[in-house]
């Protein structure tokens, strides 16, 4: 028992000190099916200054974009959330459109846990409605659309809730996601919180180990337990 509870422990701390890779966190707009824009973290159109977060402030079309940020590592850490595309806000005037914003990244180690998504806005606007699609892709490609993490919709109003696929990636991933937003004419107002999220492997490990301490302290002191017990019932007796 104790050679078990030693190694579980050291697999613990190994899961705990493995630093997730970085790579380019990388936004792409495109209009109406035209060519897309794209900015990657660190590059001239990127507003934010931080590693891990890619701001790009520009219209395209129609499409009047004020801010959309997409967060990854290293500014986000932990896996919960693993990847956020977030201050999504969007205006469109005119007849109908189509706008699709997605964002990817590569080099994901965070595993041993299922990985879904959690959404949240309001949208407006006669004829509006939304989709949005994540991935991970274990091919490890940037806007790799490999294995479905969830979708969801909506018209307008405001909108809420999270899917899961019920899948947990097992070795180097990229995540995507993908927003495709499209309006019937007029005036059209979006805004969004898109997560992609996994449990942190180190906190997984750390409730095994709890549990399996627990499991070991109750073994031994159930044979103790029972004997009070048995030799107070005699003593009663007596």
């Amino acid at each position: 028992m104790k050679q078990t509870f030693v190694r579980a422990a050291m697999a613990a701390g190994f899961l705990g000190a493995v630093p997730a890779a970085h790579a380019i966190p990388t936004l792409s707009l495109s209009a109406d099916g035209g060519p897309a824009i794209t900015c990657a973290d660190g590059a001239a159109c990127d507003a934010n200054p931080n590693a891990g977060a890619v701001t790009l402030n520009q219209s395209i079309g129609d499409f009047a974009i004020n801010v959309t940020t997409g967060l990854s590592k290293p500014a986000l850490t932990g896996g919960d959330p693993l990847m956020d595309l977030n201050t999504v806000n969007v205006q469109i005037s005119g007849g109908a459109h189509t706008l699709v914003i997605a964002f990817s990244d590569t080099g994901f180690d965070i595993y041993g846990g299922r990985i879904s998504m959690e959404y949240g806005g309001s949208l407006s606007g006669t004829g509006a409605s939304f989709e949005q699609a994540a991935y991970y892709d274990s091919g490890n490609t940037l806007f790799g659309q490999g294995t479905l993490i969830g979708t969801s919709g909506s018209a307008a109003g405001a909108y809420s809730g999270s899917a899961d696929g019920g899948e947990s990636p097992n070795a180097p991933y990229s995540v995507t996601q993908i927003l495709t937003l499209k309006t019937g004419g007029g005036l059209a107002v979006f805004s969004g919180d898109f997560e992609v999220n996994v449990p942190e492997p180190g906190t997984l490990a750390l409730v095994g180990l709890a549990l399996l301490g627990l499991a070991a302290v109750h073994r031994r002191r159930v044979p103790a337990r029972a004997f009070s017990f048995v030799h107070i019932r005699r003593a009663r007796r007596r």
